[in-house]
């Protein structure tokens, strides 16, 4: 279930069993997104919802302006699930059981060409608590799609369990749900979240202290990683620079001065009056471009002037 206000899940008591309604408020935004979750679900309708662990989906109906979708009645969320359970995270039999069940349930919607994009313990509902082992099934998918109409940029996904590809704004993949598939085993297996914050610097700088940077591969296409990382150049020498700059006759003479002002000697670096009569400028005026020389600036910066 969305952390947006705008949605509710409440059961129904019919003639014959009780579902979960799924109810969506009638604004433009929602109402939208609403026929695209019921679009996924008919696709996933194909699949065995028991044995694929995804949740049955019966079908929408409208309340006025709203658009409700019913779907079977589970018990509670792997979250309320975890919550219950002392403070250590489950032990390793019922982790190992419920990352199968996860990973099959996945296996299936990737099957289909579809992202879930929002995987994370309240969208993960337990079957039956008492039942072992536990049987869980995965739900909401109101913020799915399919990988041919993920675009980069797109912001999906919680905070929390996001993927740094998407806070970067690298293209996104199904990989994506793999990642908050790794953060719901990491929650399981010690009782909190692995990646905790409040922005997205937070959580990529939780990233970053435990499983270092991502690689310049995949910084180099992400639209937001200037807001998050200044690209710097590694060099094992000065020398390097012309390597990274413009390919001009003049860059070796240019690295040349740079060297010389970058002196790591205070003694042996070079002075203003020195940078003026360095052969760069000379190649410049044989190239057609005048500069003053150490002359024209002295008759209008006398050295020997007092203020």
């Amino acid at each position: 279930m969305h952390d947006i206000v705008e949605r509710d899940i409440m059961t129904y008591q019919g003639a014959h069993k009780t579902v979960a309604v799924k109810v969506n408020k009638g604004e433009e935004g929602v109402f939208q997104q609403a026929i695209e979750e019921i679009a996924i679900l008919k696709q996933l309708r194909r699949l065995n919802p028991d044995t694929c662990n995804i949740v049955q989906w019966d079908g929408f109906f409208f309340d006025k302006e709203r658009i409700c979708l019913t779907f079977e009645l589970l018990d509670q969320s792997l979250h309320q699930y975890l919550q219950e359970q002392n403070q250590y995270g489950l032990p390793m039999g019922e982790l190992r059981s419920v990352l199968h069940q996860l990973a099959t349930a996945l296996s299936y919607v990737h099957s289909i060409n579809i992202i879930h994009a929002d995987l994370k313990p309240v969208n993960i509902m337990v079957v039956d608590r008492h039942q072992h082992p536990v049987r869980v099934k995965v739900i909401d998918f109101g913020l799915a799609c399919p990988v041919s109409e993920a675009q980069q940029g797109m912001r999906l996904g919680t905070l929390w369990y996001r993927a740094p590809e998407m806070s970067l704004g690298v293209p996104l993949s199904q990989a994506f749900d793999m990642w908050a598939l790794g953060l719901v085993m990491a929650e399981l297996a010690m009782g909190c979240q692995l990646y905790p914050g409040r922005t997205d610097y937070d959580v990529l700088r939780f990233i970053v202290e435990t499983q270092g940077q991502p690689s310049d591969d995949v910084l180099d296409h992400g639209l937001y990683t200037p807001k998050f990382f200044i690209k710097k150049i590694k060099l094992s020498s000065l020398d390097e620079i012309e390597k990274h700059m413009e390919q001009h006759p003049d860059r070796f003479m240019f690295v040349s001065l740079l060297k010389d002002m970058l002196h790591l000697d205070p003694r042996r670096r070079i002075t203003a009056r020195e940078v003026l009569e360095h052969p760069f400028f000379f190649l410049a005026l044989i190239n057609g471009i005048y500069f003053f020389t150490v002359k024209n600036v002295s008759q209008y910066i006398p050295l020997n002037s007092k203020r």
